[in-house]
């Protein structure tokens, strides 16, 4: 059944690669003979073609993308655009079901495999429900029009907010709403050049009567094409452009899809675009991995030993096989032979008996260095079998035999896992230039169009529709092996953490190159929704489906009644794995997937994000410092910087304990928030005219000034002391200058003590 995909299959995944680097695996029992059979029967994989695309039903709006620009004012630092809010709305709506059951349903076994119970996250998150739920309340009794969308426009003036309503009567509730109070009078105006269209300002009514729309819509339509190669503008629903970021959102009813260029050419040193004939293998509708790169980049250096640049052609792929069944690792290579040979040398130097990590005690390992037949050849080839108790819950894991095996053939090195016996010959035997027909057809219209064209250089592909099955009883023991029983979740619980992704079938991530830069793209396609082949009824059948299983309802029944009931839909295949009527590995293939992307994409973006809030303490400090010689250089004197401000607020009120690991100064202090006259009564603080970030928002660092007369000189240091994982344990970010009596400056680097938060 297709649990076998927790992160136990991505460990098996891992482990396998760690223990045998270039190696796989095959049973004794399975040998292939050393005779030589008759050649290969070639099976020949028609490629797809733009014919085989599916067919996505385009959302319509009311006005085009280029009439919502026309109303950006030529101040704008940046901008917004929506142009239908009922997608978005929708979306919000189910995010807040997902919220109101799954979420809350797993949330209490997640905690419990940690040893807590959860409250203190449901606390959160129910706070976060009632937020959304009031929020869309407002907006449906708002009198905005929906179907005509809002402008959010940030410009030094200040903040518009621009959209479609018959009257600003109802507007003072969503403002009651969002905690604004909002002189509807002065701050909210009609548009003389949009009848019908209101425009409001959050800083009043300077900022509103200096509005003009710029009416350059053709022009930023034009900067967005031209940032985002390629993408249908009239698709588009939502547009962003925020100082370097650039981003566009279509909602259409059968794909979401958001768009950004990738920073700074990311992926361009390595990444290279191109066919994808490896995809010849990808059994349709299952999750895969793709990527094209460059291979003396990919394996560093220069040239060098039998596995060198030269024999790679740069395309990767995993993904899963069937009949027979297992999972397959490929990369081109311009030379078999080779690196057959390369595989040959390295079998005469594997131990007889290969050592296992204690933490596999359980485990017996056998290698076998058998020649497999292919088409009339011996080919060298590597296998292993794993045995044991550890391997039968991972063979339960991933539906296949913990067997594997590495050769090279064709224009591939291969590396298989379960039924290796036979999987070498099913490979062999493919010929073919790129995915079949059937493979473009299950993939988002984007993204096969995209595949054909030989623009991706990387591809993640993940069906979620096989997760949507419940675990066994053996599945969950399995997955659940070494977890005490007294902290072992309910099943229940385990389906509810799967069924948050039940409004989607399908995630994608993927990077196209267009011109010069990369393009990165996040694909979804929602379940229950109107597409090619699907009627209204059919995607009101499975909206009332997904509406009962986020209640908590079980699934299964109601998945297999919309198979029976739209045997011939395009969305079959989806019926079917939810309703746990699909091969066993598919799952597991998207899951080692995830397990794999979690390993390599969660500490880069853990880093990102630690460096993200650690850039507080680096700006802040340097904004205090620069206020300080600002006051010295304007005054001619230190005289008023004299002396110690802060920490402010008090270290004895951490940040890290406050809402969202923040401290909130407030002119009227509730909880979790402190004085803002704490930055106005003290005089150095007010001297220096600072407060942290605009003076209103939160911030995670506490700050601290001094100034002190060293001769005729002066010494000014900012400090910020930040505890982020709330141990107790302060980082200091520290910058400090000193000025001579002729104002000249000594600035040393800033000095960072502690530094792990």
């Amino acid at each position: 059944m297709p649990r076998r995909r927790q992160a136990l299959a991505a460990t098996v995944a891992l482990s396998c690669a760690a223990l045998l680097g270039a190696s796989a695996c095959q049973s004794k029992h399975d040998r292939p003979s050393a005779q030589r059979s008759a050649p290969l029967d070639p099976q020949q994989i028609p490629a797809g073609t733009a014919q085989d695309i599916r067919a996505v039903q385009g959302a319509t709006y009311s006005r085009t993308l280029e009439a919502q620009l026309d109303l950006v004012p030529p101040s704008a630092d940046s901008y917004v655009v929506i142009r239908d809010l009922r997608p978005l709305v929708a979306q919000a709506r189910r995010v807040e079901q997902v919220m109101a059951g799954p979420l809350a349903r797993a949330i209490p076994a997640l905690a419990k495999l940690g040893g807590g119970s959860g409250e203190a996250r449901l606390a959160q998150l129910g706070r976060s429900r009632e937020l959304l739920t009031l929020l869309l309340a407002g907006l449906d009794g708002s009198g905005i029009e929906l179907d005509k969308g809002l402008i959010l426009v940030q410009g030094r003036a200040g903040t518009l907010v621009l959209f479609a309503a018959p009257d600003l009567d109802r507007l003072s509730l969503l403002a009651s709403f969002a905690g604004a109070q909002v002189e509807l009078t002065s701050s909210c105006g009609a548009l003389n050049e949009q009848p019908g269209w209101f425009a409001c300002s959050l800083e009043g009514a300077d900022t509103l009567a200096d509005y003009r729309p710029a009416k350059q819509g053709a022009a930023l339509a034009e900067r967005l094409a031209a940032r985002l190669g390629g993408v249908e503008l009239e698709q588009v629903n939502l547009a962003i452009s925020m100082g370097p970021l650039d981003a566009v959102l279509r909602t259409d009813p059968g794909l979401w899809e958001l768009s950004t260029p990738v920073p700074g050419g990311g992926g361009q040193e390595l990444l290279t675009p191109g066919p994808a004939p490896g995809l010849r293998a990808l059994v349709p509708g299952t999750s895969f991995m793709w990527a094209r790169v460059d291979p003396l980049r990919l394996i560093g250096g220069e040239p060098s030993g039998p596995f060198d640049a030269k024999l790679l052609t740069g395309e990767l792929w995993f993904g899963a096989v069937d009949q027979p069944n297992g999972f397959a690792v490929q990369a081109g290579v311009t030379d078999p032979s080779a690196v057959a040979q390369a595989i040959q040398t390295g079998a005469a130097l594997l131990p007889a008996n290969p050592p296992m990590p204690e933490l596999f005690e359980d485990l017996s390992v056998s290698l076998d260095r058998a020649s497999i037949d292919l088409d009339g050849k011996l080919v060298p080839s590597i296998g292993l079998t794993l045995a044991g108790e550890s391997a039968d819950a991972w063979a339960q894991t991933l539906g296949v035999d913990t067997r594997a095996r590495i050769w090279a053939y064709g224009d591939y090195l291969s590396l298989a896992v379960g039924e290796v016996q036979a999987i070498p010959t099913a490979l062999g035997q493919l010929k073919g230039t790129g995915p079949s027909s059937a493979a473009i057809a299950g993939l988002p219209p984007t993204l096969a169009r995209s595949l054909l064209a030989g623009e991706v250089g990387l591809v993640l592909h993940m069906v979620l529709d096989h997760w949507q099955a419940p675990p066994s009883e053996d599945e969950l023991a399995s997955l659940l092996a070494g977890v005490p029983p007294e902290q072992r979740p309910d099943p229940a619980a385990i389906s509810a953490l799967f069924q948050a992704l039940a409004p989607w079938s399908s995630a994608d991530l993927w990077l196209r190159h267009a011109g010069q830069q990369w393009i990165a793209n996040l694909s979804l396609v929602p379940f229950a929704a109107i597409a090619d082949g699907v009627s209204s009824a059919e995607a009101q059948a499975a909206s009332e489906v997904l509406d009962a299983v986020l209640a908590g309802a079980d699934g299964q029944a109601g998945y297999r009644d919309l198979l029976a009931q739209f045997p011939g839909s395009p969305r079959a295949s989806t019926y079917r794995a939810r309703a746990g009527e699909a091969p066993s590995h598919h799952g597991a293939a998207g899951m080692i997937q995830a397990g794999l992307l979690g390993a390599i994409a969660l500490p880069a973006l853990t880093t990102y994000l630690d460096r993200a809030k650690t850039s507080e303490a680096v700006t802040e400090t340097g904004a205090i410092l620069n206020a300080a010689l600002a006051v010295r250089e304007r005054t001619g004197s230190c005289e008023a910087l004299l002396g110690e401000a802060g920490p402010t607020p008090a270290l004895s009120d951490p940040c890290s304990a406050a809402d969202g690991g923040r401290c909130r100064p407030s002119p009227s202090p509730s909880l979790g928030e402190y004085p803002l006259s704490l930055w106005t009564e003290d005089p150095i603080w007010a001297a220096l005219a600072y407060r942290p970030g605009t003076g209103t928002g939160a911030h995670r660092y506490h700050y601290a000034f001094e100034g002190a007369a060293v001769g005729d000189a002066c010494h000014l240091r900012a400090r910020a002391y930040g505890d982020l994982d709330g141990d107790g344990v302060y980082s200091t970010y520290e910058r400090e200058a000193t000025v001579a009596a002729d104002g000249s400056q000594t600035v040393p680097a800033m000095r960072v003590e502690q530094g792990e938060e």
